[in-house]
């Protein structure tokens, strides 16, 4: 049997985060992090931007969302370090036969959901078998291909039975595809519009959606030792300035600052927080190959020459966005170290103006891109606009709320759409969205003979090194097709907090959603 190493797992579940450290600045927090007593009756307020898009798990339409859907469901597996190894979560140990059929789980033992129901073999399989046939699942692109069946061993083991290779599963199962949701629930699920019911550490009790979520922690979570306060309220603040004028008036506890708002932050007396290297989420400009202009090579290789990633980093992120043209930052497993992707990612004006009079727009064209309402987008969006224009591309603008601007791209209805993804704990999840036909990004169905092929074996092994090689065979087919989606940079993530809080360690996959888990906050 290839197995995970529980694996590899003498590791404390409170300290999985705790691998690199990050830079604080501003006031020291009020004592060492190893001293630190942490008061379990605060409350935490986080200022966030994002309005989950549903409530529901296997519902939602973006990845932007995880982040706080994993206050109210664990998954089965979790990611750790900065290449994302695989760690257990309400998953104990996991294997996959030699032959690649099976991939058996053994779950956590004594786990409950919100509403009192166990987390046993039968609700995994029932969340299974939902997520891959229910009709309205928007998982079921990932697991599909992978997962033939799902059965019951004993009350604690499940096993799947495979179609695909399922070496990506223990990577695959930290994300959305990976919570689960209390059966009962599933049998009512009009009631998941509204209300979370999983097997986090959360119970939401209260929700103004679109502006407020109020959690309280529940005292029969099985990791007594994660989130060590009483309360969590997140709140939906899109504007930056916002964000950062809620935490210096002490509305807020913590938030995400960008650029030169770290030293705004530090200056007023807060502390900041910074990691060391930048996770698996980047900024884009997605197009829909089937519009406008986009279906040439060309037109796309032209668009992104012409885009000036580093000036972008400076302008909006004051350096703390690291210019890519890939999809995977440097470092991780997935990244490509042989792809030479120059012609897509050095900023070359002139060469974009040949291409395009080749491609027979000499004098360039016209679309409408969907920028969400978030500041950060539009600033964004406006950089993008501008640097076309430098080609003789017209970027209409049209700024629409965050859910309805990936709706209309995803469903086609929109030439472009300017954004971010949050981040994956696979890479495969991101390649499968992008690179598969009338997948969720990739609404023009771009694609080639090769690359459903190219993806099946990016999963066939549960071997990181063997997962590279792979990963750098799909980069080379994705930038010879010439990739539907101009990735400008990966962000650094950075936040600020009161001094009472100190463990923000948000260097990893996960990011300040897994750094709330091992965070103190003092009194």
């Amino acid at each position: 049997m290839r197995t995970t190493a529980p694996f590899r797992a003498a590791i404390a579940l409170g300290a999985v985060l705790v691998l690199a450290s990050c830079s604080a600045g501003g006031a020291p927090p009020p004592s060492e992090s190893s001293t630190a007593v942490a008061d379990r009756t605060a409350t935490v307020v986080y200022g966030g931007q994002i309005t989950p898009s549903h409530l529901d798990p296997h519902r939602g339409v973006t990845e932007n969302d995880i982040p706080m859907l994993r206050y109210w469901y664990d998954t089965l597996t979790t990611v750790v370090g900065n290449g994302g190894e695989p760690a257990p979560f309400l998953a104990e140990s996991w294997e996959l036969s030699d032959d690649g059929k099976t991939f058996t789980m053994k779950l956590r033992e004594g786990v409950t959901f919100v509403d009192g129901e166990p987390l046993d073999a039968a609700a995994v399989v029932a969340n299974f078998d939902r997520m891959i046939n229910d009709p309205n699942s928007t998982v079921a692109y990932v697991l599909a291909p992978i997962i033939e069946s799902s059965e019951v061993v004993d009350p604690l083991t499940v096993k799947l039975n495979l179609k695909g290779g399922g070496g990506a599963l223990p990577t695959i199962l930290a994300s959305r595809p990976g919570m689960m949701v209390s059966p009962k629930a599933l049998a009512d699920p009009e009631v998941l519009v509204t209300q979370p019911i999983g097997a986090g550490a959360f119970e939401l009790v209260s929700a103004t959606p679109g502006s407020r979520y109020a959690s309280e922690r529940r005292d029969d979570y099985w990791d007594k030792d994660a989130y060590k306060f009483a309360k969590l309220d997140y709140l939906v603040q899109a504007d930056t300035a916002t964000r950062l004028n809620a935490l210096q008036a002490g509305e807020s506890t913590l938030t995400s600052v960008i650029g030169a708002q770290k030293q705004e932050a530090e200056a007023a007396g807060l502390v900041t927080w910074q990691s060391t290297k930048p996770g698996t989420s980047f900024y884009r400009f997605s197009m829909n190959s089937e519009r406008a202009a986009f279906g040439d090579k060309r037109v796309r290789q032209a668009m992104s020459a012409a885009v000036n990633r580093d000036a972008i980093s400076t302008a909006l992120f004051a350096g703390q966005c690291i210019p890519s043209a890939q999809p995977y930052p440097e470092g991780y497993f997935a990244r490509s170290t042989t792809l030479d992707d120059s012609k897509w990612k050095n900023f070359d004006p002139a060469f974009s103006k040949k291409l395009l009079a080749e491609a027979g727009y000499p004098d360039g064209f016209s679309f409408t891109a969907a920028v969400p309402t978030l500041s950060t987008y539009q600033n964004f969006a406006q950089i993008l606009q501008a640097q076309f224009a430098d080609i003789g591309i017209t970027m209409n603008i049209e700024v629409i709320d965050t859910t309805q601007a990936r709706q209309a791209f995803v469903t086609g209805s929109a030439d472009a759409l300017v954004g971010f993804f949050g981040g994956g704990t696979d890479p495969g999840i991101y390649a499968m969205s992008a690179y598969s036909p009338k997948s969720g990004d990739n609404p023009g169905g771009l694609t080639t003979e090769n690359m459903a092929a190219l993806l099946a074996e990016t999963q066939r092994s549960i071997d990181i090194d063997e997962r590279h090689i792979a990963f750098e065979a799909l980069m080379d087919e994705a930038f010879e097709m010439g990739p539907a989606q101009i990735v400008v940079c990966h962000p650094i993530g950075v936040h600020a907090s009161q001094t009472t809080v100190s463990d923000f360690d948000q260097t990893g996959p996960l990011g300040a959603s897994y750094a709330l888990r091992t965070m103190t906050v003092s009194k």
